[in-house]
């Protein structure tokens, strides 16, 4: 059986849902409060709950809780080493493939275990998010398609959700262009890289699958909303290509970003926008009109953790050697806006 760190297994006893020891699992907030505490999570292993009552001085988290998931060590030990065996990885913040920025835009919400497949290095290259509805139509299926071809040529990884819609339809057209693709999954790790067109890219290096989630877990519109946060954190820049209003997670995503400053968002204004782009340009998004103008943003300063302001004055990102467009009406604009210069 391969050793684990001990300061990852204990990261991951602490937060562990692959085996049920009776007790609650520490969220990411409690585990970050504790990592405060105790910088390395080993040196709790194998002391009583009066022994961790006196290190915590009375604080949160439950001695009693604590001591019982870090009793859990040796059956995660067995079920880690039958997720190996199927190509299943895992990193938690003591790992030097975890994606720093992960905490620096999530703060406490960043996940304390990411579950993987494939080249984990693509988690530490800033891609270009690309999301949108699951029901988008052929003008913004063109959109996430060219955006995705137009990332692939410059040496950038395209990251998304991996759900239908303009999820896969970026993530393929990134592969059929040569580049990667980081897919950030809601539901099951285990079924999806069951699939043998997903096992071609993983093997051929292309691809790295991650969810904060457990290996098997089934798809629910929680599980959607939590990994939302996850791509806006790992990409460069995210444009949203089509959203609904006011739901759905692709708004909630997009909006969520912004209000709390978890990543730089643009946002598709042209043929195939989605009747929530034009809020999502008000609530501090950039306007893109062409796609080549994606990859002249440049991140700037973090979004406020207040709801940000209409208009065009609040933008995390400037467009270089070109002025950002003026906002635009709400309605979709009847006619097609170049996709590419």
């Amino acid at each position: 059986m391969r050793v684990m760190d001990p300061a990852s297994l204990a990261v991951l006893a602490l937060t562990n849902r692959l085996v049920d020891v009776g007790v609650t699992p520490l969220k990411a907030a409690e585990l970050w409060r504790l990592l405060e505490a105790i910088p390395d999570p080993a040196e709790l292993f194998g002391r009583s709950s009066s022994d961790l009552a006196q290190v915590f001085e009375g604080a949160v988290p439950d001695p009693d809780r604590v001591a019982a998931l870090l009793d859990s060590g040796l059956t995660l030990g067995v079920r880690l080493e039958g997720l190996r065996e199927r190509g299943i990885w895992l990193v938690t913040p003591f790992d030097d493939s975890y994606p720093a920025r992960l905490k620096e835009r999530l703060g406490t919400n960043a996940p304390p275990v990411l579950y993987g497949a494939g080249e984990a290095s693509l988690l530490a290259e800033p891609g270009i998010g690309i999301v949108g509805s699951r029901d988008v139509g052929e003008d913004g299926a063109d959109v996430a398609r060219a955006a995705a071809a137009a990332a692939a040529g410059r040496g950038l990884g395209v990251v998304s959700g991996g759900a239908r819609g303009v999820d896969q339809i970026a993530m393929q057209a990134a592969e059929n262009a040569g580049g990667t693709v980081v897919a950030v999954l809601a539901d099951s790790l285990e079924k999806a890289i069951g699939q043998r067109d997903t096992r071609r890219v993983l093997l051929a290096g292309q691809a790295c699958l991650c969810t904060p989630y457990r290996p098997d877990a089934r798809f629910t519109v929680g599980n959607a909303m939590g990994r939302n946060k996850i791509i806006y954190a790992l990409s460069r820049v995210t444009l949203v290509v089509a959203s609904g209003r006011d739901s759905g997670g692709t708004w909630a995503g997009a909006t969520e970003a912004l209000t709390k400053g978890y990543g730089a968002v643009a946002v598709w204004r042209g043929a195939g926008e989605g009747p929530g782009n034009a809020a999502i340009e008000q609530a501090g998004a950039v306007p893109v009109t062409i796609v080549d103008h994606l990859f002249d943003l440049e991140p700037g300063a973090p979004t406020p953790t207040v709801p940000a302001p209409s208009g065009a004055e609040h933008q995390q990102l400037s467009l270089l050697d070109s002025p950002a467009p003026a906002p635009a009406p709400a309605p979709a604009p009847a006619s097609k806006a170049p996709i590419s210069e």
